[in-house]
């Protein structure tokens, strides 16, 4: 049965004392949104829905949904305004502000995000875009306007035990998730946030060789359908 498993040893990854557990993870296809919450297979659509975090080290931000970060772009001695140079999917430190939502279209995983700016530096032109894994291993955050690597989801079993959800991660394996405080910054909206960067292979850092940074605590990342 167990076959097409891998199995994610966070122990591996890190000397933990939270609460993620091990688990076996098995990758769903993606082929189409059929694997995903909430399938309409009339439009090849699932969803809409937010992604939350399960099984967390830190417990003040368990079952936390997503928000999002942008970093900004702007030369006054050629840019008429700011504008939106790519996007992080984040969480926050308090859970009761604006979300933004996730979909499959197409077997593509996507988020309705801002893709510019105002004069003012204000996020605006929300829109359906493609969502990729950063390409550097170390820093592989849920990201858009950039080429990353495709996402993937995965069922979780403890023992032969299927667990409830379904989980978002990439590399055939991974569904781990590093999670860092960060202050607020321009691109958060006003907000102190979690980064969130998936850990797998080579995913410590390529200075000190830790597996995590300091203060850096786990999760899972579910779809919350």
């Amino acid at each position: 049965m167990f076959t097409e498993l891998a199995l994610v040893s966070l122990l591996a990854i890190a000397p933990l004392a939270g609460a993620t557990p091990d688990v076996t993870a098995k990758v769903l296809p993606t082929e189409d949104c059929s694997s995903y919450p909430g399938y309409d297979a009339s439009t090849d659509t699932a969803g809409p829905w937010t992604i939350q975090l399960v099984d967390s080290d830190n417990a003040a931000i368990e079952g936390f949904s997503d928000t999002s970060v942008y970093s900004i772009s702007y030369n006054p001695n050629t840019d008429t305004k700011p504008s939106l140079r790519w996007g992080s999917i984040t969480f926050p430190t308090r859970n009761d502000i604006a979300k933004n939502p996730l979909r499959c279209s197409a077997g593509e995983l996507q988020g309705l995000v801002p893709t510019d700016l105002t004069a003012a530096g204000a996020p605006t032109s929300y829109q359906w875009v493609p969502l990729v894994i950063s390409p550097y291993p170390y820093d592989a955050a849920l990201m858009w306007k950039i080429d990353g690597e495709t996402p993937q989801i995965f069922e979780h079993y403890v023992g032969d035990v299927k667990q409830d959800g379904v989980f978002i991660g990439s590399y055939n394996t991974s569904t781990s998730w590093g999670l860092k405080y960060e202050p607020e910054n321009v691109g958060s909206s006003g907000q102190d946030y979690y980064y969130a960067r998936l850990l797998g292979p080579n995913s410590a850092d390529p200075t000190t060789g830790q597996a995590l940074g300091a203060n850096e605590t786990t999760a899972f990342i579910k779809i919350t359908a």
